[in-house]
């Protein structure tokens, strides 16, 4: 019996570690040692969430509005002299990291894999994956290497079928300029983007979803912002209050608004009043009403337990006392069986020993 005891404790010993080998490996989304031959050695790393460390880091100020949880870094050796820089910084949700994907890029954005979506330019990849906000920053590096880091990256964090905030869907197609988008979760990253008097033109509340692009409206240039408020009522508000506020952008723009839902249009540029008409005019917002049949609950409570519960341990019970029955049946069968072997077999019944004929003298 030692012998399988010991094979068992082996196998639950060797299945503990492989737990905690896996639960190691999830919470490190770096390379792993050699899985990149041009990746010579670690020069650095760092990990912190301290909210008030993001000043030692560029844009740190931006990525704390956005909602930012979690900072790590690793910085690898390339070739004689250069290095390739790996950051993994944790959001609160997928819509701060996707608001980093548009504010923090020089160029469009394309779709995953790597990741959710990402950007790459020369020298450097950005990309996200659920809540997750990765660059990649290497000036001598190719981009082939920047590619492969990146997919190692976005795989060690996990599959993710994020999709682009609904107030992005709300963006008309014709003059839309994708390389311009702009979106803002909340009205603290605006701020910390945005020109100071954009801000105080729009007066936006707190608890408002911003985004932004530029348009082309009859061949004159103009910026749409969306402005998706909590409610359709805080959005009435919103709108009675705006007016005819003129923003500080150029010399000749106007300002035109419409009121979609809980979503305020605001069109702004050197646009006349009919192109802005036409083009506000065809945007649309419709409710989306999803049926959710829910089933009864009539189970009933008996002694402070449902009665379903109590009907799982009543089977249970039942399960348990076939099995005791089977096996005094089983048992009782057996004992016959060897009573019969042993009464009415043979002298040498296969569990009985030889016997040994013994002849008795009576000396007188």
């Amino acid at each position: 019996m030692k012998f399988p005891i010991a094979i068992f404790c082996t196998l639950l010993g060797l299945c503990v570690a492989a737990t905690a080998q896996i639960e190691l490996t999830s919470n490190n989304y770096f390379p792993a040692e050699l899985e990149f031959h041009e990746l010579q050695k670690i020069l650095s790393e760092e990990s912190f969430e301290a909210p008030d460390r993001l000043h030692e880091i560029e844009d740190g100020r931006l990525i704390l509005d956005v909602g930012f949880e979690k900072y790590d870094r690793r910085v690898y050796s390339i070739g004689k002299s250069d290095e390739v820089a790996i950051e993994v910084i944790t959001l609160k949700d997928f819509r701060a990291a996707y608001a980093l994907l548009t504010l923090l890029r020089s160029a469009g954005i394309k779709d995953g894999p790597p990741g959710d979506a990402y950007t790459i330019t020369t020298g450097s990849i950005r990309f996200i994956r659920d809540r997750y906000w990765i660059r990649i920053r290497g000036q001598n590096a190719s981009e082939d290497l920047l590619k492969r880091i990146a997919l190692s990256v976005s795989n060690r964090i996990g599959p993710s079928q994020q999709k682009p905030p609904s107030l992005i869907s709300h963006f008309p197609e014709p003059g839309y300029d994708a390389s311009s988008l702009r979106y803002f979760p909340g009205l603290q990253s605006f701020k910390s983007y945005s020109d100071s008097e954009v801000v105080k033109s729009l007066n936006i509340v707190p608890d408002a979803e911003i985004a932004q692009a530029n348009y082309s409206v009859d061949n004159q240039p103009g910026i749409l912002f969306l402005v998706n408020f909590p409610t359709g009522q805080v959005a009435d508000e919103y709108f009675s209050a705006f007016g005819n506020t003129e923003f500080s952008l150029a010399v000749g723009a106007k300002t035109y608004a419409k009121k979609i839902g809980p979503i305020v249009a605001i069109l702004n540029g050197p646009i006349d009043s009919a192109a802005a008409d036409k083009f506000l005019g065809a945007l649309r917002y419709s409710y989306s009403i999803r049926w959710v049949y829910e089933k009864r609950n009539n189970s009933k409570i008996i002694w402070g337990i449902p009665v379903s519960i109590l009907g799982t341990v009543v089977r249970s019970m039942f399960f348990i006392a076939i099995l005791c029955v089977i096996s005094v049946i089983s048992g009782t069968g057996f004992a016959v069986l060897r009573f019969f072997l042993r009464g009415h077999g043979n002298k040498n019944a296969p569990d009985q020993p030889e016997q040994t004929e013994i002849t008795r003298l009576r000396l007188r």
